[in-house]
């Protein structure tokens, strides 16, 4: 014990002019002297000033801590004023004033005794009408360490008074040493207004033991057993760094102590306690030093007493590797002299650095299940508020993990709290709450979830699993909790004023689809080349044909110049050779091509004889004789006397093919008229599962996505409903009915609108189109069409229908995805805690890239650019 411990305090010296007080107080009031020339203002008003901690300490309890001369509890907002009379009259108009302007703020404690290491809350209340945020400047806390704090806004609606703002701020705050601790004001500032409050007073006894609160055991331990320096010296200081062990595992607490052996004899010369300094290592979680105002442990060594003043700091690394502990210092200052006015020589001393080795965690077992939380005795509890509900009512759930180890770095459970399916789920806000164990980190986290059920039924929250690495026993443990039974009653319809939109019936693939799906790639590009082939063949075996073909002799032509037309021309068809044709070698030419040998000869006589009789002397053979011969070579050769002769087009035979394919249709599956009942009878989720597996079986029917769009549209889910009909609306741009479904959800902005716009027609309707006019625009030219006007037509409907076509495949091949949230925030990290640069609303249009885990990166062209949950959008 002290030398001073147990004698009564010292008179303190009156100053003039100074009465005393009736009973001691905690604040105490200081009058200043008067002088001659305010002696008369003097008579009139007292000036006073507070001053904390002027009364002496009491003994009737240990640490010496003096009692609170009254209780503190929440106290108004205060204002400076003049005379008593002045406030009295502007009272009112500061109310007033104050609830117009600026914002009602009060502050008030729990409890206002408790001993050192233990919590208090502090609640701040900030009350304001207007719109203007509220910015609230936390007291000055000395002598306490926050420990947890929650945030909440509360918005109250009371008729024609307009609403009223209540902002919360909770601080748990921990006493760190004994004695009058005061809590400074707490000043809120709205506009150009602000407000503070008064100023609370606390009486923090001083613990039993001191380690007891601040240390684990086993640093404790440590501290009980590491040896006292052995020096001769009476003003020798030493310093150590003191750790429970130099390997640990990464996310494993660990105490830094910095020990300060201080002689007694050269503590009762110092005039302020010695102040030891812990540098905070890289690549840890560090919580506030904690440094003790006194000594926490004294020994007797070689007769003298050596006190221990300690720091001490609980760190998590958070990496594997190798860590470098800093050197800790303690400073301390003796006066020269024992004079009051005495200067002061500092001393400073520095201990050695420490290296621990971080282990990483060993393999998950099973592999599967992966996890870097670091704990101990950790459970799992999850709790619902109430287990009966109504459709269209939400429901709360809380999820808690409780435990020893790094609080603050806990994730939620992955993959979280897996809803029903029909429940629509918001992740709520989470709260953290800091304990001690036995001088362990511990406490407990908390995470809200919000859910509101689509469908009535009786639904079971499956079990939630919870894998952690236990560091004291070296495995890997699980946390659960058991699964919870929820019964959800039918309610009334969430959006009774919407226009419901009625259902329609299975069509079916539409035609255009199924024939460009059977052409295939190699049918567009047959397609493409054949068309021109044909003409270009065509127009050649015009060029070919003699002149005498071409060239009419005359107005009128013999019988004998018309046979020899047909010849020529019966011969150009077996012939295409000119010069063969022409030349000696025709016979030849004519067996090759499959006449009989006889017949090639009489042929090539033939020609020789029309030749004779048409340029040789007149009178040379008969006419009537040769006409009937060549009448007889054409029967022979398949031709016709008074037609033309025949030649089949391959555009023709390639236009029929597509007639044929188009007019083959599979008969439509016949529908169970299940789902539309379920829809009838209001059993949305039902329904929409029924819609949903009829799409998943027959994508290309424009109607399954259309009813589905319109169960989840009656159910409420605005987002999915969207994306529904938006796939409905790409497979049959042109039904009416779609069409006004999708005016009933209007696009939230203008990029969303220009992200789902849907064409005229698909790109395969226009593909089809800009086929028929490259068809029909080469059948014009094959046939020897010389019409421009007709040309141009043809070219300009494929050339068109091919631009168009191209643009609406572009548009639908972007990566669009439609956000089927109420609100999808868009943060600037993926996880949970990073900031949220923008929110888009349901139905919302994103462009999605890279996945990272359950987060997937998405951008927009006004400036959207973030990530988002994968569960709260949908890819088209």
């Amino acid at each position: 014990m002290e030398s001073g411990a147990g004698q009564p305090p010292t008179a303190r010296r009156r100053w003039p002019g100074e009465q005393t007080k009736s009973a001691p107080s905690a604040v105490g009031r200081r009058r200043w002297p008067a002088t001659a020339a305010t002696a008369a203002s003097q008579r009139r008003r007292r000036r006073d000033e507070r001053i904390a901690g002027r009364s002496s300490l009491a003994l009737d309890r240990p640490g010496r801590a003096a009692d609170a001369s009254r209780s503190y509890g929440p106290h108004a907002a205060r204002r400076a004023g003049g005379s008593e009379r002045l406030v009295t009259g502007i009272v009112p108009f500061v109310t007033a004033l104050l609830v117009v302007q600026g914002a009602e703020v009060t502050a008030s404690v729990d409890r206002t005794r408790l001993r050192v290491g233990e919590e208090l809350m502090l609640t701040i209340r900030a009350h304001t009408r207007a719109a203007d945020p509220v910015d609230i400047t936390p007291p000055t806390l000395n002598g306490f360490a926050i420990v947890g704090s929650r945030d909440m806004t509360e918005v109250a609606i009371s008729g024609g008074a307009g609403s009223i703002r209540t902002t919360v701020r909770e601080l748990t705050l921990r006493a760190q040493q004994p004695g009058a601790l005061l809590i400074g004001p707490v000043r809120a500032r709205q506009g150009g207004s602000i407000v503070a409050t008064d100023p609370i007073l606390i009486t923090v006894d001083s613990a039993a033991d001191r380690m007891t609160s601040t240390l684990s055991p086993l640093a404790r331990s440590l501290l009980e057993a590491t040896p006292a320096p052995v020096s001769r010296r009476a003003d020798k200081v030493a310093l150590t760094m003191l750790v429970p062990s130099d390997t640990v595992f990464a996310g494993q607490q660990v105490d830094l102590i910095a020990a300060a052996w201080i002689p007694r004899d050269l503590g009762e010369r110092m005039r302020r306690p010695p102040l030891l300094t812990l540098v905070t290592p890289e690549g840890v979680w560090a919580y506030p030093t904690a440094a003790s105002s006194g000594a926490a442990l004294s020994r007797q060594v070689n007769g003298r007493w050596m006190d221990l003043f300690i720091a001490h700091q609980v760190v998590f690394p958070l990496v594997s590797g190798r860590l470098i502990v800093p050197p800790a210092s303690v400073e301390y200052a003796l006066p020269v002299t024992f004079s009051f006015f005495s200067r002061e020589e500092r001393y400073t001393l520095r201990s050695d650095s420490i290296a621990i080795t971080v282990l990483p965690l060993p393999p998950a077992n099973p592999p599967n299940a992966p996890t870097n939380v670091v704990g101990e005795k950790l459970s799992l509890d999850l709790q619902i508020d109430q287990t009966s509900t109504r459709v269209g009512e939400p429901v709360e759930a809380e999820l808690t993990i409780s435990g020893i180890g790094n609080v603050a770095l806990w994730p939620a459970p992955e993959p979280g709290l897996r809803w029903p399916t029909g429940f629509r789920s918001y992740p709520a806000q989470t709260e953290m709450r800091l304990a001690t164990d036995a001088g362990r980190i511990a406490g407990s986290k908390t995470f809200h979830f919000l859910a509101v059920p689509d469908s009535s039924g009786n639904f079971v929250l499956p079990e939630v699993r919870y894998p952690y690495f236990n560091a004291t026993a070296g495995r890997y443990e699980m946390a659960a909790a058991p699964a919870r039974a929820l019964a959800v009653a039918p309610g009334a319809e969430p959006r009774a004023a919407r226009v419901l939109p009625p259902l329609l019936p299975a069509r079916g693939d539409l035609p255009v689809d199924r024939l460009t799906w059977r052409f295939g790639w190699q049918g567009w590009v047959a397609l493409l080349v054949v068309p021109p082939f044909i003409a270009l063949l065509a127009s050649r075996r015009r060029q070919r044909a003699p002149a005498a073909a071409v060239v009419a002799a005359g107005p009128e032509l013999t019988p004998l110049g018309k046979l020899e037309r047909d010849f020529l021309a019966v011969l150009s068809s077996h012939v295409s050779d000119p010069f063969a044709r022409d030349g000696d070698g025709l016979a030849q030419a004519l067996r090759a091509a499959g006449v009989d040998s006889a017949v090639a000869d009489h042929v090539k006589r033939l020609r020789d004889r029309l030749r004779a009789a048409r340029y040789g002397p007149r009178g040379l053979g008969d006419a009537t004789e040769l006409a009937a011969e060549i009448e007889q070579v054409l029967g022979v050769l398949g031709a016709e006397r008074s037609g033309g002769v025949r030649r089949p087009h391959a555009t023709l035979t390639v236009v029929g093919i597509l007639l044929v394919i188009a007019g083959n249709v599979c008969a439509q599956q016949s529908q169970t008229p299940s789902a539309e009942a379920l829809f009838e009878a209001g059993a949305l989720r039902a329904a929409a599962d029924s819609f949903a597996a009829r799409a998943a079986r027959e994508p290309r029917d424009p109607a399954h996505w259309y009813n589905l769009g319109a169960t989840l549209f009656r159910a409420g889910a605005d987002g999915k409903a969207t994306a529904a009909w938006i796939r409905a609306a790409r497979l049959a741009p042109r039904d009416a009915t779609i069409r006004r479904a999708l005016r009933l959800l209007p696009a939230p902005d203008p990029v969303t609108e220009q992200m789902l716009s849907v064409g005229w027609a698909t790109p395969a309707e226009w593909g089809l189109i800009a086929a028929v006019g490259w068809v029909l625009l080469w059948l014009t030219v094959a046939v020897g069409g010389r019409q421009r006007i007709v040309l141009l037509l043809f070219g300009a409907v494929a050339i068109g229908a091919s631009v168009l076509g191209a643009l609406e495949w572009r548009r639908r091949a972007q990566p669009v995805a439609v956000v089927i949230a109420d609100a999808a925030p868009v943060r600037a990290a993926p996880y949970g805690g990073a900031s949220a640069a923008a929110t888009v609303q349901a139905g919302g249009a994103l462009l999605v890239g890279r996945g990272y885990g359950p987060w997937i990166e998405v951008h927009r062209s006004d400036g959207i650019h973030g990530w988002v949950l994968g569960g709260e959008i949908t890819g088209l």
